[in-house]
């Protein structure tokens, strides 16, 4: 547990920090949305009327600038947003092409997402995150951004191939510690069967584009190699938003290639 002037520490620096002002005089809920404008900026992961997947939601801040890039009303599109956490809808920058869903998205499955969209997503975007300690903070990161690569692309299924469907039934994944102890199981319970385990090619469309929170460690670049797989461009970012004692960086996939027939 934090102690108390670590805890007023950061509360300070919180209210005083330039993007922390910035959101709450511009209307956003939170410092995040300048993130998600300055990848937008840069990259421009999300086009105008595209459909839009918003993983790890909550507050919304993501959500309102998803909105505003698909430009105005008449140009069509959808941003749906998926949180573990209760989720609602900022009022402010949100307009009815704006959904959310209350659930896990390993749990994602194409029957859920087709009650959205039936043709699947232009952009995938993720900044789930785990609460930190300090403690595997890198590898909880890299947990989740594999489980929206997968969300994007099916990825699991191409990493552990016939074994991974084999070995659904008996709780694994086909890394040798889930081989040897079944950890999966009891890490992701009921969810492993019903989204880990099962086969598709990923709810992003061909030229699509993915951008994945991950903290920097033993294995992020591994994981952004992975991803030169699936994209025809693979970028690190870290952004001017994020804390200055913060290990994140934002790894971003541009131009999705053609699914793999799975």
């Amino acid at each position: 547990m934090l102690s108390r002037p670590v805890v007023a520490a950061w509360t300070k620096q919180t209210l005083t920090d330039h993007f922390f002002k910035e959101a709450k005089k511009q209307g956003y809920v939170s410092r995040a949305a300048f993130k998600l404008i300055e990848i937008q900026k840069k990259h421009k992961v999300i086009k105008p009327g595209g459909k839009v997947l918003d993983l790890g939601c909550v507050p919304g801040a993501w959500l309102q600038v998803a909105c505003q890039q698909l430009g105005p009303r008449d140009r069509g599109g959808l941003v749906l947003g998926v949180d573990i956490q209760e989720v609602s809808i900022p009022p402010k920058f949100c307009d009815d092409r704006v959904s959310v869903l209350q659930a896990d998205a390993r749990l994602l499955t194409p029957e859920v997402l087709q009650a959205y969209t039936t043709d699947g997503f232009d952009t995938v975007l993720s900044d789930m995150l785990h609460f930190t300690s300090g403690v595997n903070d890198v590898e909880l990161s890299l947990e989740l951004a594999g489980t929206a690569m997968n969300v994007a692309t099916g990825h699991y299924y191409d990493l552990y191939g016939e074994a991974f469907e084999q070995q659904v039934g008996l709780f694994a994944a086909g890394t040798a510690m889930n081989v040897a102890t079944g950890h999966y199981y009891d890490l992701y319970g009921e969810a492993f069967e019903q989204q880990l385990g099962f086969k598709h090619s990923g709810f992003l469309r061909p030229g699509g584009n993915l951008v994945m929170k991950v903290y920097e460690g033993s294995g992020t670049q591994e994981f952004t190699k992975l991803m030169q797989q699936y994209f025809t461009k693979v970028v690190r970012l870290r952004v001017e938003a994020s804390r200055s004692m913060s290990r994140e960086f934002y790894a971003i996939g541009l131009g999705r290639k053609a699914a793999k027939k799975k």
